[in-house]
């Protein structure tokens, strides 16, 4: 987290617009009587990473979260607990990158073959699930939490050592769709790919993942896109 902090921190001048592709915790949701200023917190760790993007929002910084797996009911928490208006995409979403269609999303949809996890995602994002982590509370959750990340881990990302092949076709068949780019996480690895669907050059990228990679992706307008690693220290 602290590395995190620093890096925002080093980049504030040079940032208009800041996409989190979700992730960025290892478990957070959206708790309504979460209280920034309570300590102990179960989630006290987190605070100064919120606090940096309070600092950032404030100074005019565009702020947008895609919810990913590991992030749940966060419509209204940064408004209602910081005061940031915070556009949360809990999906993706169309964009348009200085007049190209982008697509941008965590990720973890990518493969349709994924059956289980697509059957346990809706499971896990959907109201009455909401409700009962809101009755459990923040302490007994994010030890839930932490024990299904780490079986998950262990089954989609310990064995693995090049990108997982479903990033590339789901951004292909996007493309086909009509989107000039794709933008995705989830992965753990940082990539890029090019390639022509009928005459017209289009991008992949995967931002990869912050604790090992240290990997995010830089876009200046017009149209320069650089897959980039934060190295100092």
């Amino acid at each position: 987290m602290e590395v995190f902090v620093r890096f925002l921190d080093l980049e504030r001048k040079q940032i208009g617009h800041l996409v989190i592709l979700g992730d960025l915790f290892e478990f957070f949701f959206g708790f309504r009587d979460f209280s920034p200023t309570e300590k102990p917190s179960a989630f006290t760790d987190y605070l100064p990473v919120f606090h940096q993007l309070q600092s950032l929002y404030r100074e005019g910084i565009h702020i947008k979260y895609f919810e990913g797996n590991h992030d749940f009911f966060l419509h209204s928490f940064f408004s209602e607990q910081f005061g940031m208006e915070i556009e949360v995409y809990p999906e993706g979403c169309d964009e348009t990158l200085e007049g190209k269609r982008a697509f941008i999303a965590h990720g973890d949809l990518s493969n349709p073959r994924q059956w289980t996890y697509r059957t346990f995602r809706k499971v896990l994002k959907n109201s009455f699930t909401y409700r009962l982590i809101h009755l459990a509370g923040p302490r007994m959750s994010r030890r839930v939490a932490r024990k299904l990340s780490d079986m998950s881990y262990q089954k989609y990302h310990n064995d693995q050592d090049v990108p997982p092949p479903p990033f590339k076709a789901f951004a292909h068949q996007k493309f086909l769709e009509g989107f000039e780019i794709v933008i995705l996480g989830h992965s753990h690895f940082p990539e890029e790919a090019e390639e022509r669907v009928h005459g017209r050059r289009c991008f992949y990228y995967n931002v990869g993942d912050w604790m090992v990679h240290r990997s995010y992706l830089r876009f200046t307008p017009p149209d320069q896109f650089r897959l980039e690693r934060y190295d100092r220290g």
